[in-house]
Formats: C-alpha cells, structure tokens, sequence
C-alpha cells in the first residue's frame, strides 16, 4: 500500500468517526488470489474469502491495516493448504465458484450474494449496507428473503424460531428467567437461516459482546455484529440441516463419550452437608430401590468457599466416604468456582499469585471480586500455564475419588453482575481485555479441567458447566442454569435443551424440578418425565426450599417416579449408543422434529417444539402441565408404535393421546430398533448379559449399537464394539441379520432377546438353520435361552436365543 492511499484511508476513517457516522467497507481496489483464499483491498479495510471446503466460506473483514494474529478460541479445524475453487472476474464483478456454491463478489461497492449450483439466492449483503464499522463496532446487513426464517444462538429461553427478534450474546447470570430474557449464561453466536426447505448457517467468530436482529422492527434486513472486533465468519450450506450442523461440529469440535454412568440418574441439592447426610441419602436410594448414579456436592463441602478444599468438620475423610459411596455404585461430583479467596494464608492464593496466574488492572494490581468466599481473585485461564496449574489443583481432588467437576459461576459472575471491562487477560500471550474475554471464560476453564483430567487419568470423568461459547462441546456436559419450579420453565427446558442441541451441544438438560421454588407432585412427576429423555438427566434443588428427592413428595410419587428413572436406565443402551453417532457427526442425542423431518412442514410449526426426537428412532412427547392428562402432538410420515399402550398410529397426523400421570407418551418409528437392558440400581451394578431389542419393522431398515468399556478412553484406539442389525421383511417372511462390524471390545451379552411388533403369528422361527422352539406366554422364563412364543395381546412376537456373534434369523408367516 503506498503512502498516499494510507494517507487517504487514515483521513477517510477519521472523518468517518469524527461525524460519528457507520464506514463501510466501500469498494474493491484490488486482489490477489492464493490456493486456498482470495485477498481484497477495499476503501477502507480489507476483506478475504477463504474456502475450507465445497460449503464452508470464511468471510473476515477488517478496518485495520492487517487482520488480528489472535487464535479462535472455538475453531480448531485446520484451514486446508489448497482449495479446489475457480475465480473470474468480470467488470462488475468477482465470480468465485465451489464445488456447490456459486459466489458474486459486486466490486462497487463490495458485497456478497451467495448461490446453489442451479442459481438459486441462498444469502446476500444488503445492496445499501453490507459490512460496516461504527467506531469500534463491526455490523453486517443481510438481505431479507422472503420466506426466510431463523434458528439457533444456542441458550436462548424463547421459542425455537428466532425469526422478527433481537438478542443480545453475553454470558450472563439471570436465575429465574423468563422467556423474554436474552443475555444468558452460554453464547453461541451461530444461526441457521431456512427457506425454500433449503438451510444455511452462519458462525460469527467475535467473543465480544455481539447482538443479532432477525428482522425486529424492520422488514428489510438482518444483521448481526459486535461492540468490538472483527467482522468473521462462516458461511456453511446445507442444504440439509443436518448437514449444516455437522460442517459447524467440524469447526468448533465434537463432544467426546462421557462415562456411561453419566447417562444415569443424577441427584443434586445446594447443598448436601455433612457426611452423614450424604450417606444417609445414599442408603435412602439403595433401600427404596431407585437407581442413580451420582450424587454432587455444592459450595457447602468447601472450607469457607476456597476451591480445592474440604471443611474437615462437615467431612472429615472425604477418601473414605468417595470409596465407601463408591462401593456401592456413587459417583461424587464436586462443584467448583473460579473465585479463589483473597486469603494469602491459603495455598491457592499464594501460590496463584506467586506464579502471576490472576486476572489483573492495567496498571498491574490483582482484581478482586466478591462472590461466595467473599473477595476473590480470578484465574486467568487465557494463559497456558494457569490452565496447567488449574489441572495440577484439581488433581489433589481427583486422588479424593471424585468423579468430575461441576463449573459453576463461571460466566465469570461475581455480586454486582460482571469484572470492570478494564481488566486484563493474558490472551495466549496477545493480551486482551474483559470485553474480549468475558465471554470465553468459562470455555477456558473447561478447557483447563478436560487437560488436567487428560493429564491425571486414564480413565474418562464428568465435567458439567453453566456458562460456555461455541466449542464447549469438546469438553464439557451444559445445564441451563437456575431455573423456577413451574410449568414456564418446564416448557424452557424442553426447548432450551433442544436449541442448545441444535448448537452442536449435545450433552445437556436442565435442574429437573426446577432449582428455585416448589414444585407440586404433578409438576414434578411430568418434570422428570422430561428429564428420563433428555441427555443429562439431573435433578437440582436450592437452598431453603423443600427437598425434591424421589421420595420427598410422597409414596405415590415416589412410585410413579421410580418407574420414571427405571425407564431411563432401561433405554441406556439406546442413549449411550446414539450418543456416539453424537461424537462423529456432531448431530444432537436429543433433536428439534425440524432437525429430523426437515421436509416436513408441520414439524415446522411452532406446537411441535414441545416434542422431540431421541436420535432417529424415538418420538417423545412429554406432557408440559402439571393439569394435563392429555397431549397434542404430532407423527410425521410412517407408522409409529406407542411404547406405553401398545398402539400404532399413522404418520402424517396431529392427534391426542391420553397420558395420564404415570405415563410419557413416546414412540417407536417404523423400521426403528430400541436396544434397552433390565433395570440396574446403578451402571455396572451386573454384567448386562441380556439385550433386548424392540423392533418395529419396515420393508427394509437397519441399525448399528454401539459399545464399549464404558469408562476407559481405549474406545480412542479401537477397543469398541459395533453390533448392526438389518431387518427386511416381506409378505410371507421376516428376516433379521446380525452382523459384527467391530470387534475391539467383547461386552457381557450372552443373550438376545428381539421384541419385534407384529399382529401375524409366525409358523416357524429360524436362527441359522436351527428352528426355534415355541412355548406359551405363560410359559415363558428367563432360564429358557432359545424359544419365540406370540404375544396376541400385546401384538408381539418374541424370540430369545444365544448371541452366537453373526447370524441371521427368519421368521416364517
């Protein structure tokens, strides 16, 4: 750039600023094309297109002389050293083309309008607008299509459609939320736009504080932008969402297998103290016979607040009470803050700031914030070596027993809402300040608890966080934060949950029962129903309300609720194998009806929302009011079995089904595979020797279970088992193939035990060439290892035999 042109460029931007007016990027002056890129000057910035793959773009402006050298926090996809595009130029234009898409880069002035293959509009800058830098803000204008409607941003409380709004990315503390609060506690500044059945999404790597209009008070654009910082991101076609999420998941990362005990029954209060009532409530759980798997402990098992602690009053051994809980199949979950008390009398403190490890002012003293321990120094978790000493802390509490960590209060919130904005970071050795930062945090101090648990085990834990950004996925389960016993939010937790999902979050849930307020025995009962389907099934409860235990509501409830929580680990085998499609393809465990049926427009409409789907075969439905014994819902195209009643329905229909108290109504589809166990009082609890697969079947469908130790990161290296069922029916035959696909772990199975729906009673059943005997119903026992016998009543044929590893069984009409 000579020095004139720098000279033009210092004189237009601040006039610009001085008249306090928005600079646009204005027009092309030249470009460079490079294998993977192409470079353009512009008026006033610079701007490059860059092309990771046929439908992924990155589009990055910038006002400066050169882009920043900052790292992503949530990218970690590598940018490809060649890119397979073509570029034209043309005298108005630029015309770069992909593998899919087609890209019109107008010269005067600079904007982008993005197309399919046969020319179709999928996205364009408002011919006005486009990018522009207002001060230290950066917006970018989008046309609005017609027709167009919006999805995403993760954490929101409203509806699942964001179309006609305006929202607000800050992580932020709300407890009690309503549907009309925007800064939550996790931001994810990603979108789908939908039209036409076709999806784009749009990934804005800024971590400031970035807003987003969907067209709130105006008919003529979108737009979405940042108080500070480049204007980044990624344009990503589907046309299938589906597509489009996985392509997001290669970006920001996938979850990886959690244990399996974490797919069980979760139990939480603020807080369980002293040791005796954690026994206590240990033994309630084995002597009533309702399984769970974990139990946490809240700021009350710390001395005074500090991290990394125990109160030796409350719990004098906390080994031997690990162990002890241990042996009969509890996990501990310790919470932990990242607030370190300003005592320099305490380990933490001295040595964090002996080793320079704390967020400071500019002019170099310790910020302080209070929070629980009362004044508190911050971790800064920017910096390499605070997240190595972070895991190195962590590890005392690891030798403990617990289990994983809970990371709370980390959006980071301290009393009185968030740090100066001044305060300092280390930025991975860029430096930056809390604008920059805020919104990270939490994702660093995850980051920090997955490399110290990597580094201080071999054996997978748990980790669960409040507060996040795009990529937190990698390292960390989410909850939706302190929630209200009623029935608003048990509709945002149905909903919440599923748009986090939509993120590329996978593992989450909310406080089942809600953790502020009452619940009534109604309200809670349809609450766990919720919670038995969602991916992280945890109930919560805050201090100073009535217990929300299993048991706390009474003996019909407690009964009611047992049978809930036996479902869950019924259909573990189901979850826990659906969750791994989760860690390859970055598609939720629990999905949005749009996400599965996107070219059915009823799974559009906004009622459907208050259902899902469990991957791709499990329809639920859960009741969302205490008062309801009835739920509308909708089946989309095929044949949907009724797990509860038994009843099949046709697709393509709303309907109201009864559902009493004691029942959730969900469904199998046709051609789906239900792989479920018997109930255990914990994971691991017995060798599960038996699964049971139910089997709705179509003219043709198959399905891969997968499995492996459950606890070790061998699955890393292959040690995993990969079971696939293809079942083929014809008029006169039913066929079942079994087949090994991988073979690198053995599980306990010796039996099969096929449920398969159906109102045709066989003549003869076959494994192999072996026939099978036939026995009545009543004659039927679990000692019995190779027999089928039809179930009139509930429409059912069932067969058990050995697992003999690959076989096929026919089953003859």
């Amino acid at each position: 750039m000579s020095r004139i042109s720098a000279l033009f460029l210092f004189v237009f931007i601040f006039s610009a600023l001085l008249l306090g007016e928005p600079m646009f990027v204005g027009n092309i002056v030249s470009h460079q094309p490079f294998p993977n890129r192409v470079e353009f000057r512009l008026d006033n910035g610079k701007f490059t297109v860059y092309v990771l793959s046929g439908n992924v773009l990155r589009l990055r402006y910038t006002n400066s002389e050169s882009f920043s050298e900052s790292p992503s926090y949530a990218v970690i996809a590598e940018m490809p050293d060649k890119s397979d595009f073509v570029l034209k130029e043309e005298p108005n234009r630029f015309v770069l083309s992909t593998g899919e898409l087609i890209v019109h880069i107008a010269k005067k002035p600079c904007r982008i309008s993005i197309f399919d293959k046969e020319m179709n509009l999928l996205n364009a800058d408002d011919a006005s607008f486009g990018v522009c830098f207002d001060n230290d803000e950066v917006r970018c204008y989008k046309k609005r299509l017609d027709g167009e409607n919006f999805y995403g941003l993760g954490e929101k409380s409203d509806g699942l459609r964001k179309t006609g709004n305006e929202y607000t990315l800050w992580n932020t503390d709300f407890p009690g939320y309503t549907e009309r609060t925007d800064e939550l506690y996790v931001s994810i500044p990603f979108f789908y736009g939908v039209r036409n059945g076709k999806a784009y999404g749009i990934f804005f790597d800024n971590t400031y504080r970035s807003h987003f209009n969907f067209g709130a008070s105006n008919n003529r654009f979108y737009s979405f932008g940042a108080d500070h910082g480049e204007m980044d991101y990624y344009f990503i076609y589907g046309p299938e969402m589906k597509r489009v999420l996985s392509s997001y998941s290669e970006l920001t990362g996938k979850a990886e297998m959690p244990p399996k005990w974490a797919f069980g029954y979760q139990q939480c209060r603020w807080s369980y103290y002293p040791e005796s009532t954690v026994r206590a409530l240990a033994d309630n759980f084995r002597k009533k016979q309702i399984p769970c798997d974990v139990i946490y402990l809240d700021i009350h098992y710390m001395d005074g607040y500090r991290v990394f602690t125990w109160d030796k009053n409350r719990f004098p051994d906390p080994p031997k009470l690990i162990a002890d809980l241990k042996m009969n199949g509890f996990k501990v979950i310790p919470i932990i803050d990242p607030g370190v008390k300003a005592d320099t009398t305490y380990f933490a403190a001295k040595e964090g700031i002996a080793k320079d490890l704390f967020v400071k002012y500019p002019d170099g003293e310790l910020y302080q914030g209070e929070v629980w321990p009362s004044w508190a120094f911050f971790p800064d978790f920017t910096k390499k070596e605070t997240r190595d000493w972070w895991g190195e802390k962590l590890s005392a509490l690891m030798k403990d027993g617990v289990a994983g960590f809970w990371n709370d209060m980390n959006e980071p919130a301290v009393w009185g809402s968030h740090f100066p904005d001044i305060v300092r970071f280390n930025g991975n050795g860029r430096g930056a300040d809390h604008k920059k930062i805020h919104n990270v945090y939490a994702l660093e101090m995850a980051k920090a608890t997955r490399t110290g648990l990597r580094r201080f085990s071999d054996q997978r834990h748990f980790i669960l966080t409040r507060a996040g950004f795009s990529g937190i996925q990698r390292y960390s389960a989410v909850w939706t934060g302190d929630n209200l016993s009623n029935e608003d939010h048990l509709r945002y937790a149905c909903v919440m949950s599923q748009n986090l999902g939509l993120n590329g979050v996978p593992l989450v849930g909310a406080d089942v029962g809600g953790f502020m307020g009452e619940a009534s025995q109604r309200l809670y009962v349809r609450w766990m129903q919720l919670g038995a389907f969602t991916p992280l099934f945890r109930q919560h409860s805050a201090y100073g309300t009535k217990a929300k235990e299993p048991w706390a509501f009474g003996e019909d409830v407690e009964n009611t609720v047992r049978e809930i929580i036996n479902l869950r680990y019924r259909i573990l085998p189901y979850l826990y194998s659906e969750f791994h499609q989760a860690t390859q393809t970055g598609l939720p465990l629990m999905r949005s009806m749009f996400l599965e049926f996107q070219n059915d427009p009823e799974c559009w409409n906004d009622q459907a929302q208050f259902q899902f789907m469990v991957g791709e075969n499990l329809l639920v439905a859960p009741v969302l009011s205490e008062s309801d014994n009835a739920k509308r819902l909708y089946l989309p195209e095929g044949r949907w079995y009724e797990m509860n009643t038994g009843k099949i329905y046709p697709g393509n229909q709303w309907l109201t089904v009864e559902a009493p108290l004691e029942r959730v109504p969900f469904f199998l589809k046709s051609g789906g595979i239900l792989p479920m166990q018997e109930v255990q009082q914990f994971v691991g609890e017995k060798p599960v020797e038996t699964t049971i697969l139910t089997i709705f079947p179509s003219a043709k469908s198959s399905y891969s279970l997968y499995e492996d130790d459950g606890n070790s990161y061998e699955y890393e290296i292959g040690r995993y088992s990969v079971v696939n069922f293809t079942i083929e029916e014809k008029s006169d035959a039913l066929a079942i193939v079994v087949k090994k696909e991988q073979t690198g772990f053995t599980p306990d199975r010796k039996n099969y035990r096929f449920r398969i729906i159906s109102d045709k009673k066989p003549i003869k059943v076959f494994v192999g060439a072996k026939e099978l005997p036939t026995i009545k119903p009543s004659e039927t026992s679990a000692k019995i290892r190779e027999c089928w016998t039809f179930l009139s009543n509930e429409k059912m044929i069932e067969v058990r035999t050995p697992d003999a590893g690959n076989f096929t069984m026919t089953i003859r009409y």
